[in-house]
């Protein structure tokens, strides 16, 4: 049994049906009507208050892996973790940092726990270390992320630590405006943009530059001489929210972001890009590109992948990142074959050089 917390989200509701094709799956979430809506076949449900440990605890014990795909992630902490490793269930967590690792690391884990199996983090650092492998090693590589879709709630939460330096209580998130640059971290080394331009993204966007925890060990674990990162805002409503959130509580920032989202939407089709570029060190230069209609059942789907990984026991005991131990050429292609994301690898000139899985 897979059980899936945060169910009902739009990432756990796409992880879901994903496992569902092929695995018995548990249903976890707080509304029971909202769980038998999903109307999976063959799966089970389980409503529980992820704040009640014991509630944590009996859904826990019913799965052999829990996928917690709940949010907003920086509120949850280790608690679905813990109940994981208390049920002898190994846990695979759609976000999860190096503050989550630290807290695994200092006491009791699940016997294999795979992190941050997303989109950001897990692709971001995924299609880097496809693109290393087949370069032979990568100089400098500079990565997009973003699009005009919805944003939920407790997603707006998490967004909103890309504009702050570190996490919830000074933990280790990222830091705003910095950059890799020969072998660490420089803070402040790049701005942001209001109105910019950022590669295959239609249009002007708002670049806001995040190093994140997860951008700063890929650069330390392929010894990269620079690695620039950079959050995309296409919408302008959004770009103008940006410029007043630091002004409001996080609460009503939050909700900012929601309705701003809303607003970019109207008429628009929705979309999202993971944009690559790397320079490798023999000299050549490739783009890499996932085009994705919905981020939300894009992060889904990978994170489905790392359970099906641990669940067929493919992943070596501890605690782990997913870019570290998921095959990236495979996670690619299973997001091709679930119709969640195109991938494209392009020249420097932007022409292409494959389409499908990299």
């Amino acid at each position: 049994m897979i059980g899936v917390l945060g169910a009902t989200g739009r990432v756990g509701g796409a992880a879901a049906r994903a496992l569902a094709a092929g695995h018995p799956v548990l249903l976890g979430g707080r509304r029971a009507e909202a769980l038998r809506a999903l109307a999976l076949p063959g799966a089970e449900t389980h409503a529980l208050d992820l704040d009640d440990p014991a509630a944590l605890d009996a859904f826990a014990a019913r799965c052999r892996v829990v996928l917690h795909c709940a949010a907003p992630a920086f509120g949850i902490g280790d608690r679905v973790a813990r109940a994981a490793a208390r049920a002898g269930a190994d846990y695979v967590d759609v976000s999860g940092d190096a503050l989550l690792h630290e807290q695994l690391d200092a006491a009791p884990a699940p016997r294999v726990a795979v992190l941050g199996a997303g989109v950001v983090p897990g692709l971001s650092a995924l299609v880097p270390r496809l693109l290393a492998a087949r370069a032979g090693g990568l100089a400098r590589l500079t990565g997009y992320a973003g699009g005009v879709e919805p944003c939920s709630p407790g997603v707006a939460r998490d967004m909103l630590l890309s504009l702050e330096t570190g996490g919830p209580g000074g933990a280790g998130y990222g830091e705003p405006l910095a950059a890799w640059r020969g072998g660490r971290r420089v803070p402040r080394a790049l701005r942001a943009e209001e109105d910019a331009t950022a590669p295959l993204f239609p249009g002007r966007v708002a670049l806001q530059p995040f190093l994140a925890a997860e951008a700063e060990r890929l650069a330390r674990n392929l010894a990269l001489e620079s690695l620039e990162w950079f959050n995309v805002h296409p919408g302008a409503h959004v770009r103008a929210a940006l410029r007043r959130l630091r002004s409001l509580d996080p609460a009503q920032a939050a909700a900012e972001l929601v309705r701003t989202a809303e607003l970019d939407l109207a008429g628009r089709t929705p979309y999202h890009l993971v944009v690559v570029q790397a320079h490798g060190r023999d000299g050549g230069r490739r783009t890499a590109v996932v085009r994705s209609p919905d981020s939300y059942a894009l992060t889904g789907t990978v994170a489905a992948l790392a359970a099906e990984a641990v669940a067929a026991g493919r992943i070596r005991p501890g605690v782990h990142y997913a870019c570290d131990v998921l095959d990236p050429d495979a996670v690619l292609a299973g997001i091709e074959d679930a119709g969640a994301a195109r991938v494209e690898l392009l020249d420097h000139d932007g022409s292409l050089v494959e389409e499908g899985a990299l």
